[in-house]
């Protein structure tokens, strides 16, 4: 992307510079052309081709009204502001109209701002147009034909990448078992390369959703096919990661050489996901299960917890080398391989049980509205503010106080956002000082460092906001060292009106019809818990021979996302917005819906495994689907209470789960279980799980006493 933008931008650059010049006309409609360029290459990006094509075919009319009504407005100065500020507030209220919502309106308001800045004649309209004209065809060009998308090839990468997270999670399961110690920074650490094992699978979904044909890359492999196998092996790597933290945490109840042999396996296991050495998995699965054979057949019981967590971890591993080793052979390009893939589902144990770990104002309004009400103030005070310190450059405040509002759901994320463009720039005027002095008088060598700047702004774009405005600022300062305005006071203004623009648009998103961050976690605990429940209801369905309109990965996966959003939501109070208080409940509120989400995800794989709906006895299928009915009854009535004065009331559906649990035991008499007994008996521990953290989560809200302190869930 980064390439391909820049690329577009030196095209561009490139064409208009030889036209103003043939034609007599400034360098400085050239920088429209520029602008437009690098917008249209950034705020394009619907998952559709021609879905693109369109948006870039439309892009350049919203561009020649605003640049038309600039022109005739520039000499007009408070005119000029009033249409400003509704351009603003248009650009943004479109974006309910989704990603070609969103890349119209930047592209009216760059092109009117631009035009303003840079004081346009109405003679030069043609001339502005043109070049609006020229670097949307560049983007296109570009990202069509020269530098386009590649899907699968985009595919085959992520899909390397979720091996190397499950190595990775695997190593650190390693490091924990064989030192024997699992204080919470290695339990820190253990979670958070769960969960980017989990973003990364969700990046793999959401390739093979919206682009990628997995069957290009591996003939005969289809999209439905490839998601349930990469979800298989993300499953059982997050069993060894659960099974290796009950053993570090037993450590002294393990015979160091059995700890040894355990280290061992789960070492060769993670060599043999990260490099293509052959039999690296089957040599891992004979080594944990070497060390099942010498167990005692009972030690999975919690009469011995050292036995029992030895073999759950041996278990552990067999089924993640077996999980794995279908991805191995889909990497590989040997689809045909799955037949002769370690495959073992009925070595797939339960894991161990672990211990429980808005305003009616603004409901009245779409979120778009709001924003654009929003926004179209802090333009407003950004225009005064910005022109009482510095009349040439008032536009940086503007700027500022426009672009922290894009991509924000509350005023948190919009004041994280705030202060990290102010530290970008804060940082970027000492390196562009820099940078500016050294290439001073070196024409040549100040271009190519304007277009490593631009690079590195586009690269960063979508890893850090910070680094993004520091590459950007650098560039500024070369920019004007070539256009001979450099000077430090000029910099350090910059700081002063991206300081400016921050502190109001914070102020006005705090002030102006504000999204509270607990408003906006509250919204997305109803959307999670919404989707906990729809999985119980497809599973159960599933399990019992009913059809669903989607199956229970699908809805799992919808699951992870509404996890990721929840996230995503909580990181500005996790950052120390809502304090200390804040902070310790909403981690608490985050280990619990991992654990849901866990869990969910179990009950679904299980669900979609299991076989044996005719040959249930039918008390054993009413236990389950009443448990799973109160389970779903018990999460609406949590979601009912959240943010309300009542607690709820949970029902135990505890003796439901026992009565199925026994009777699917009994139903296979005293010998070993059968495979759907086992994904039955796995089934009900992952809804008995979801059970316990539903309850959890409804004891903390009833038992909250500071209304001021959230709760994992009322936040």
């Amino acid at each position: 992307m980064a390439t391909r933008t820049t690329a577009a931008l030196g095209c561009s650059l490139l064409i208009m510079y030889l036209v103003t010049r043939a034609a007599g006309q400034p360098l400085t409609v050239a920088l429209l052309g520029v602008v437009i360029t690098m917008v249209a290459s950034r705020s394009v990006n619907e998952p559709d081709l021609r879905q693109q094509r369109i948006t870039m075919a439309l892009l350049p009319l919203p561009a020649a009204l605003s640049i038309t009504a600039a022109a005739l407005l520039a000499p007009y100065a408070i005119p000029s502001d009033v249409v400003f500020v509704a351009i603003v507030f248009t650009a943004v209220y479109i974006r309910r109209f989704g990603a070609r919502g969103r890349a119209l309106g930047m592209v009216a308001f760059m092109s009117y701002f631009f035009t303003l800045y840079l004081r346009a004649r109405i003679s030069e309209l043609p001339w502005l147009i043109g070049a609006v004209v020229v670097g949307t065809l560049c983007t296109y060009v570009m990202s069509t034909y020269v530098l386009p998308d590649r899907p699968e090839r985009v595919l085959r990468a992520t899909v390397r990448a979720l091996r190397a997270r499950m190595a990775i999670v695997v190593d650190t399961t390693a490091e924990a078992v064989g030192t024997g110690r699992l204080d919470e920074r290695r339990r820190r650490r253990m979670r958070a390369r769960t969960i980017r094992l989990n973003e990364t699978a969700l990046m793999v979904q959401g390739q093979i959703e919206d682009k990628a044909d997995p069957a290009m890359l591996w003939p005969g492999v289809s999209s439905e096919q490839l998601a349930p196998w990469l979800f298989d092996a993300e499953l059982a790597i997050e069993w060894v990661a659960t099974a290796g933290r009950r053993a570090a945490a037993l450590s002294a109840d393990l015979p160091p050489a059995t700890r040894a042999e355990l280290v061992a396996a789960l070492t060769q296991l993670a060599r043999a996901m990260r490099t293509a050495e052959a039999g690296g998995l089957r040599r891992a699965a004979d080594r944990a299960q070497r060390i099942l054979d010498r167990q005692s057949p009972t030690a999975a019981r919690d009469d011995d917890p050292g036995e029992a967590a030895v073999r759950r971890l041996a278990l552990a591993i067999v089924n993640a080398a077996s999980a794995t080793a279908e991805v191995r052979a889909i990497v590989e390009g040997a689809a045909a391989g799955k037949a002769g893939a370690l495959r073992d589902d009925e070595s797939v144990p339960p894991p161990a049980p672990e211990a429980p770990a808005p305003d009616a104002a603004e409901e009245g309004l779409r979120p778009t509205t709001r924003q654009a009400i929003q926004v179209s103030v802090a333009a407003s005070l950004a225009i005064v503010a910005g022109e009482l310190v510095s009349p040439a450059r008032w536009y940086w405040a503007v700027i500022a106080a426009f672009v922290i509002f894009a991509g924000t759901n509350s005023w948190g994320e919009t004041l994280t956002k705030g202060w990290q463009r102010l530290l970008g720039t804060i940082l970027g005027v000492p390196c562009g000082v820099l940078v500016a002095t050294l290439f001073a008088g070196d024409t040549r060598a100040a271009l190519v460092a304007i277009f490593v700047c631009l690079f590195c702004a586009f690269y960063f774009m979508t890893v850090t906001y910070s680094l993004m405005t520091f590459w950007i600022t650098t560039m500024l300062a070369l920019l004007y060292g070539l256009l001979g305005q450099f000077s430090f006071g000029v910099l350090m203004l910059r700081i002063e009106e991206t300081a400016i623009g921050a502190v109001i648009g914070v102020t006005v998103a705090i002030l102006v019809l504000p999204t509270n961050t607990r408003t906006t976690i509250r919204n997305d605990t109803r959307t999670f818990l919404t989707a906990l429940s729809a999985l119980i209801e497809i599973s159960t369905a599933t399990m019992f021979g009913e059809e669903q309109t989607a199956s229970p990965t699908e809805q799992a996966r919808q699951l992870d996302r509404a996890l990721q959003q929840f996230r995503i939501s909580a990181k500005p109070l996790l950052a120390g917005v809502a304090g200390f208080a804040g902070r310790r409940s909403i981690r608490r509120g985050l280990r619990i819906f991992a654990a849901c989400d866990r869990y969910g995800r179990s009950l679904a794989r299980s669900a979609e495994q299991y076989q044996d709906a005719a040959g249930s006895s039918p008390e054993l299928a009413d236990a389950f689907m009443a448990a799973a009915a109160q389970t779903q009854r018990n999460i609406e009535a949590l979601v009912a209470a959240i943010g309300g004065a009542h607690a709820p009331t949970i029902v135990s559906v505890t003796d439901d789960l026992d009565t199925a649990e026994t009777l699917a035991r009994q139903q296979d008499g005293e010998g070993a279980p059968r495979p759907d007994t086992r994904r039955f008996l796995t089934a009900v521990h992952a809804l008995r799980q979801i059970e316990r953290a539903i309850t959890t989560a409804a004891t903390d809200l009833g038992a909250r006493d500071n209304p001021n302190v959230p709760s994992p869930v009322a936040s």
